[in-house]
């Protein structure tokens, strides 16, 4: 990895009113505290930090409240010379200070994630029968690669978490920008003319995320991909079996105060009802979707979802993110540059449209209804991730860390875990099949 390029000044937020996209929309609903155990560092030093990191990348900070309050959102973008850089788009959430460090920390992630922050140099090319029939073919992805052709592609080195050989894993898996137009230099520099068409598809920036050390990366990386296999593992339970299973939501009546006050929050912005549906996989690390139904025949996309060995910072993650995405609606006209292209290709399979759709409405109506319990929870990053490497050794899956830019303020990370499912992509409107986990599901009685 390319070390930090010379500092330059960052640009301070302008004064709230000056920074407005719209009008000031002042909360006050109290939280759950951030991270839950989650984050190393106080909201103030992790802020101070990223703007650290972003003088060392020699990037300015465009940063501003989209909601001003708690729960919050705030948007941040990088630029350089002006001009936006096309990944550097971040959204925050959760708390006035949480939103605004989250959206700084997730713009840095966004920009260093893609080809930007690739150097051709340490791409290692891997023959594609070769790594379908290896340590990673769990993966379905890396499993397609056994129908196609035996020829080399892109791959980066990732070290074993959980006492394995160290593995080779493909770029097209978390890498998205490495298939496309900007990556174009990268793959001709590195001598890779594989032929993605059949497996490109798959590609999905999972298991990327920055924090103030790997460690802390790692925790919310894992945490990402275990609520993305759980997504994958309910659409298909839902909407893929010929008996589909019985949702869990919930009791709303059971929450913390300050948990249901969020709730409550986020159904007066919505004007709608939040189902808390609980997608707790076999793995035991609860994982939650806030939920809000969308209008006939058109996606629910106004939804949140959260995963954490605390149980209540899963429950607020997921609401949180549901009223970053609705305060956000407005947001992806003004954006469209920084975005990529979205188009449904589900249509001709009507249980895949259906999986697009994630219409929940009329399963919820004999939903389970739970009562809210809490979890204990480790009181750091480091406990985090060792009890988190457990439940994901002890289930026979693998874990493999790239640490891909660390410096004394910021560390991005990429985690992939061979076997967790990858199926949340047809919500994207892309045409996959379910993994072996996914697989196993679809055969329950």
């Amino acid at each position: 990895m390319r070390g930090p390029r010379a500092a330059a000044g960052i640009r301070p937020p302008r004064p709230v009113a000056a920074q407005q996209t719209g009008p000031a929309v002042t909360t006050s609903v109290h939280t759950a505290a951030p991270g839950s155990g989650e984050r190393s560092l106080s909201l103030a030093e992790a802020f101070d930090r990223a703007l650290s990191a972003a003088a060392a990348l020699s990037v300015d900070v465009d940063l501003e409240p989209v909601l001003d309050g708690s729960p919050g959102t705030w948007r941040c973008i990088l630029r350089r010379g002006g001009e936006d850089l096309r990944t550097g788009l971040g959204l925050g959430k959760g708390s006035r200070d949480e939103a605004r460090t989250g959206a700084v920390f997730e713009s840095l992630e966004h920009y260093l994630c893609g080809v930007e922050g690739l150097d051709p140099a340490e791409i290692r090319l891997v023959r594609g029968h070769e790594l379908a029939d290896g340590a990673t073919a769990r993966d379905i992805a890396v499993r397609l690669l056994g129908q196609g052709p035996d020829q080399p592609l892109g791959c980066l080195p990732y070290r074993s978490l959980t006492g394995g050989p160290d593995a080779y894993v493909p770029l097209f898996l978390s890498m998205p920008e490495y298939l496309r137009a900007a990556g174009a230099r990268a793959r001709r520099e590195a001598g890779d003319a594989y032929d993605y068409g059949t497996v490109g598809r798959y590609s999905v920036n999972n298991g990327w995320a920055a924090g103030a050390d790997p460690v802390e990366a790692a925790v919310h990386a894992i945490n990402e991909l275990i609520e993305r296999d759980a997504l994958s593992l309910l659409l298909i339970g839902q909407f893929l079996r010929d008996r589909p299973g019985r949702p869990a939501v919930v009791d709303p009546g059971t929450l913390p105060d300050d948990v249901a006050g969020l709730v409550a929050f986020a159904e007066a912005r919505t004007g709608r009802r939040v189902h808390l549906i609980d997608m707790t996989s076999d793995l035991g690390v609860p994982a939650y979707t806030a939920y809000v139904p969308a209008p006939p025949g058109r996606p629910a996309r106004i939804c949140g979802w959260g995963a954490s060995l605390s149980r209540r910072y899963a429950v607020t993650r997921a609401v949180s993110e549901l009223v970053q995405l609705h305060s956000t609606m407005d947001l992806r006209g003004q954006y469209r540059h920084l975005l990529p292209e979205q188009r449904d290709d589900t249509g001709p399979y009507p249980r895949l449209h259906a999986c697009y759709l994630s219409d929940f409405g009329t399963a919820l109506r004999s939903a389970e209804v739970r009562a809210f319990q809490d979890t204990v929870a480790p009181d750091t990053p480091r406990g985090h991730l060792d009890r988190l490497l457990a439940v994901l050794h002890g289930h026979g899956l693998a874990v493999y860390q790239r640490d891909h830019y660390v410096t004394a303020d910021l560390a991005v990370v990429n985690v992939f875990v061979p076997g967790l499912e990858r199926f949340m992509l047809v919500t994207d409107g892309q045409v996959v099949v379910p993994g072996e986990r996914g697989t196993a599901v679809l055969r329950r009685d």
